[in-house]
């Protein structure tokens, strides 16, 4: 395994049971170098050899962005026991996420104490990992919306520089552009990679420290004919055009 893996570019969120996502993403390292699956989904690849879906080319990388059905209870030691079991198997993890909110209704210190908690149950992770052994990357999931909630997760970049943020609660592309520039601001992380945004004009926004985003149902849409076939062959220009947009800061540079 390579030292201190970071996804780039596309990484194709998958359910590894589904025929579509075999069809279109399994042994495709050409289109797809790094897919995502959720940790309740993560069991599967415990089940199964990586072979199954994943050439020798591909990364996989298992995050915790999950509804709350599927995190609250979960402990540390959960975590820690499923990422044991595919060592070998997993290249990265987002671990930890235990932020459940409805930011509306909730205090400042009602926020505060979630963000505590996960970076806590975080930090947690990647001490019990290392005293293991485990050869896996982890990527610390940076929480929250306001600068000072970025400032609480700070003690994450003693996991690594390199971090996760979740796009998939913001619906509006302004909104996503001034939380990512924030994150980007307060941290400096050295690359972010953003969890569920697809979406060309979305990513047009985002900071250069953004190298790597997630999505999956734009892009299966963009690849299936009438007939409701999916053609992996339509996926370089699904893909590339995303790309470009994410890029788009080095063309505004070159007019300089």
């Amino acid at each position: 395994m390579q030292d201190d893996p970071f996804p780039r570019d596309f990484v194709a969120k998958i359910q590894p049971s589904h025929s579509t996502d075999q069809k279109v993403y399994g042994h495709n390292p050409e289109h797809t170098e790094w897919v995502t699956c959720k940790f309740h989904r993560s069991k599967w690849f415990v089940n199964h050899p990586r072979k199954a879906f994943l050439s020798p080319d591909q990364k996989l990388l298992v995050t915790t962005y999950e509804q709350d059905k599927h995190i609250v209870g979960r402990t540390p030691s959960k975590e820690v026991e499923r990422y044991t079991e595919l060592e070998g198997i997993v290249d990265a993890v987002v671990p930890g996420d235990r932020f459940t909110y409805d930011y509306e209704y909730m205090s400042r210190r009602e926020v505060a104490k979630e963000i505590e908690d996960s970076v806590h149950r975080q930090l947690t992770i990647y001490d019990r990992l290392r005293e293991r052994g485990i050869d896996i990357t982890v990527i610390p999931a940076f929480l929250g919306w306001e600068d000072w909630h970025f400032e609480r997760c700070r003690p994450l970049l003693e996991i690594n520089r390199s971090v996760a943020f979740d796009t998939t609660q913001i619906n509006s592309k302004y909104d996503k552009q001034e939380q990512l520039d924030s994150l980007d601001e307060v941290i400096s992380p050295s690359h972010i990679f953003v969890n569920g945004t697809v979406a060309p004009s979305h990513l047009r926004l985002m900071p250069k420290s953004v190298v790597a985003f997630s999505g999956k149902v734009s892009i299966l849409k963009e690849i299936r004919d009438t007939d409701g076939v999916h053609h992996r062959d339509r996926l370089s220009e699904s893909i590339e055009k995303r790309i470009t947009e994410i890029n788009h800061w080095q063309s505004k540079l070159a007019q300089f």
